[in-house]
């Protein structure tokens, strides 16, 4: 079999062509050019095997991220399984606003709580080469994976990953808090595209009935371990917003600000502990 035979046989198993390319790019290790270049090229079996496993996978829905063990966020590679969320570009929303801070803070320490395959966290760890970031997750599939990322992404110097059940590990105080933590009411999750609830972790998507129980948690916990005049900041679900101002409200945070996603909703909720000096 030729690539255009292969091509021409394999396309009508992904969505469109441009997923297919996806995987035909990573079986290859060519980019797209090459394929339009050497149609005639013979392709070695295992490799038209490969794409028929990616196909028959993405038939039943499961993530492209998973498949190639791989996603892009904020402009870098992190390593994802079905152990970890796949990032979202909302999210990178949440890495600005929190370089923005750091940038004012000539050694800022910062922990990324619930963080999963540690993308958020080791996106600022790599903003900010002055910083100490420290990762942590419940998990310790989730604190493996951030662990690898933390490789890949060369931030090993200002950059360590802690198993911690929130707080119950952490040590010290920071000068920012940042957390995606699980945020999905449980009527919402058993809305949720089959794509998502079938195969991202549950573990980290749903949060009770009402899908605030970690804002609540967080906030209350967080105020003794974060330096005076600190900030916290969440990524918080489209709804959510005033849910959770009026959570740190009640903590006695101020400074509260509320920032919006690609889509234009409240998306971010970043507040702070006191004054500085």
């Amino acid at each position: 079999m030729v690539i255009s035979q292969l091509i021409s046989s394999y396309s009508g198993f992904f969505t469109d062509k441009k997923e297919m390319y996806v995987f035909l790019e990573e079986i290859f290790k060519k980019d797209i050019s090459y394929f339009y270049a050497h149609q005639d090229e013979e392709v070695e079996d295992f490799k038209s095997k490969l794409l028929l496993e990616c196909a028959k996978r993405r038939m039943k829905k499961e993530p492209i991220e998973y498949i190639l063990k791989k996603a892009c966020f904020y402009g870098n590679e992190f390593y994802v399984d079905s152990n970890v969320l796949i990032p979202r570009n909302d999210t990178e929303i949440l890495v600005e606003h929190a370089v923005n801070i750091g940038q004012m803070i000539k050694t800022p320490s910062i922990l990324d709580l619930a963080c999963g395959s540690g993308c958020i966290g080791i996106s600022i760890a790599k903003k900010l080469g002055k910083s100490k970031v420290i990762l942590s997750d419940i998990s310790d599939k989730c604190i493996d994976i951030a662990r690898k990322n933390i490789v890949i992404n060369e931030v090993k110097s200002n950059c360590f990953a802690v198993q911690s059940d929130l707080f119950t590990k952490i040590e010290g105080k920071f000068d920012l808090i940042v957390s995606n933590p699980p945020y999905i009411p449980l009527h919402e999750y058993l809305a949720l595209d089959k794509q998502v609830s079938d195969y991202e972790p549950k573990l980290a998507l749903l949060a009770g009935e009402e899908g605030t129980e970690f804002y609540e948690l967080i906030s209350i916990n967080a105020k003794k371990h974060l330096n005076n005049g600190g900030y916290i900041m969440y990524e918080v679900g489209y709804n959510q917003a005033l849910q959770v101002i009026k959570i740190l409200k009640k903590q006695g945070y101020n400074d509260i600000q509320i920032h919006k996603d690609l889509q234009n909703k409240d998306r971010i909720v970043m507040a702070r502990i006191g004054m500085l000096m």
